[in-house]
């Protein structure tokens, strides 16, 4: 057990407080005993996660650093947050920001199956970012939801996705809906994601299906089906995976407690195989702010293994008139996810693709 990794904590101060739920952290998520029990020298020594680097910032936080083995982590993702993140997550005032890795643990993980070159090579594509849309809204007609979709794609759209909300009651609801979308974007270059949902015991098969259908990829929401699930399916089957945050803000919505914004959706999302990750933009509907944002998208490209890296898909508050921002905070190598302004326009979703598209170009 030579290699660790390190978990970044920020936790309430002053100091002498963080010391002593620093301490705890590293008993409560390895041993789960009290500190005077009498253990072992080589668990106390070997097991017990070891307190390193204390630093403080403003607002009374405190940033720690905890090492553990990192065979404790199993080369898991369920067991890498039970070991770091696991009954730590229940104390208020407890923030996890960062995991650094050993390249022996990282090695464990596939990661994105297509990547940024991935998916470029799909689409062919190249020298832009990639102009996204959801298929919208709820209780639309599949006739309805595949003429969106095919003005999209005349439009000069890369990727139409169902919005997370598009579920199907039956299987075979879900391949006639999936089915009609597929052959109405076909003869376009563009892809199609749809939402890959439902009982456990079928996700497999309905990813068989849509890759069945010529079809490369889906969108999923790993919060709810489960990181883990995700990575699975990721490994089973050469498929694009988006990964929409939906029911994931309860991790990272409250600043003080949970998991950095860009941990989770970023480093996470990645090791469970997310080609791209889907996220609020700032100036949205959503309380992210721009420095968060960016994080996500680094995370998302900065060297994790030998892992490829994804695209950040920043989504919400976009118009004709941000373009520029968007391009400055997120770079050639991302994906422009607009919903309501594009398919609102005045010429229709067609017309609207187009406009973006415009931006992109310019």
């Amino acid at each position: 057990m030579s290699e660790r990794l390190i978990a970044v904590y920020e936790v309430h101060g002053p100091m002498a407080e963080a010391e002593k739920t620093a301490r705890a952290i590293s008993f409560e998520e390895t041993v789960e005993v009290p500190f005077e029990f009498p253990l072992p020298s080589r668990i106390r020594e070997g097991i017990v996660g070891q307190v390193g680097a204390l630093t403080p910032l403003d607002h009374d936080r405190v940033r720690v650093e905890i090492s553990f083995p990192a065979a404790l982590a199993g080369g898991r993702i369920g067991s890498l947050l039970n070991l770091v993140f696991g009954n730590a997550s229940i104390w208020p005032g407890v923030r996890l920001v960062d995991i650094k890795f050993p390249d022996s643990f990282l090695s464990a993980f596939s990661g994105p199956n297509y990547g940024v070159a991935g998916l470029r090579a799909l689409l062919g594509v190249n020298g832009r970012p990639l102009l996204a849309t959801a298929l919208k809204p709820m209780g639309s007609t599949e006739v309805e939801l595949a003429q969106t979709a095919a003005s999209f794609a005349r439009g000069g759209g890369d990727i139409v996705k169902d919005d997370q909300n598009i579920v199907d009651a039956s299987f075979a609801a879900f391949r006639s809906r999936v089915s009609r979308i597929a052959d109405a974007v076909a003869p376009h270059n563009c892809l199609y994601f749809p939402h890959l949902s439902g009982p456990q015991e079928e996700l497999s098969e309905r990813l068989r299906f849509v890759l069945g259908q010529g079809l490369k990829g889906v969108l999923i929401c790993p919060a709810i089906v489960g990181l883990d699930a995700m990575r699975a399916l990721a490994d089973s089957r050469k498929a694009v995976f988006m990964a929409h945050p939906a029911y994931s803000g309860a991790f990272y919505a409250e600043r003080s407690h949970g998991i950095e914004h860009s941990l989770y959706l970023g480093t996470m999302m990645r090791l469970a195989g997310a080609d791209i990750t889907v996220f609020p933009n700032a100036g949205g509907r959503f309380a992210f702010t721009p420095g968060e944002c960016r994080g996500i998208a680094e995370r998302g490209r900065v060297t994790l293994g030998g892992l490829a890296p994804m695209m950040p898909a920043p989504g919400g508050g976009m118009n004709l008139d941000n373009t520029g921002a968007m391009a400055a905070d997120f770079g050639v190598d991302a994906v422009w996810l607009v919903g309501g302004r594009l398919l609102m326009h005045p010429g229709g979703p067609e017309a609207g693709a187009r406009a973006f598209r415009s931006k992109m170009t310019a």
